[in-house]
């Protein structure tokens, strides 16, 4: 709701100005309002007045409305289970893990988008943990379905 009262105001701002400008300017609305008289829009200036409330107020309204939640990477939709490792992995590994798609910046682990690792290999990462001199992921931090659940959205989205 914030955003769209953010947009609206910005859409009669702009709305304002154009049709400021399709007047002549500062001085062109400074004469028609002497004259005592306002002119009706001509066509052009309906067109155009149509177009930004088009584009400026229709097309994010449609933005907004959709379901963004469920798209990964490149508006790719992802399913329910992938949309639930994506929860559990800002939860538990986001803070010592690089992933654009979670936007995670943790400098600890390595970054996944670089690694790009296999469903396979982030499962036994998870089920055994890791140790490479710096730093250490512990064994077990998820386990069954869960684990399950990050190692496919890892391998569905890293490195895209």
């Amino acid at each position: 709701m914030a955003a769209l009262i953010f947009l609206s105001f910005f859409i009669a701002v702009g709305l304002g100005v154009v049709l400021v400008a399709m007047r002549g300017g500062p001085r062109g609305v400074r004469e028609t309002l002497e004259r005592g008289r306002v002119k009706r829009l001509h066509a052009g200036e309906f067109a155009v007045v149509a177009l930004i409330v088009i584009f400026g107020f229709a097309v994010p309204v449609v933005v907004l409305l959709s379901d963004q939640a469920s798209a990964g990477p490149g508006g790719t939709k992802l399913k329910a289970d992938v949309q639930r490792g994506r929860v559990l992995f800002n939860q538990k590994c986001a803070t010592c893990h690089t992933l654009n798609d979670a936007n995670a910046v943790g400098r600890v682990g390595p970054n996944l988008d670089v690694l790009a690792p296999t469903e396979g290999l982030t499962l036994s990462a998870i089920r055994e943990g890791r140790a490479r001199g710096t730093g250490q992921m512990p064994a077990q931090l998820l386990d069954g379905q869960d684990a399950k659940d990050v190692a496919a959205y890892i391998a569905q989205v890293a490195g895209r």
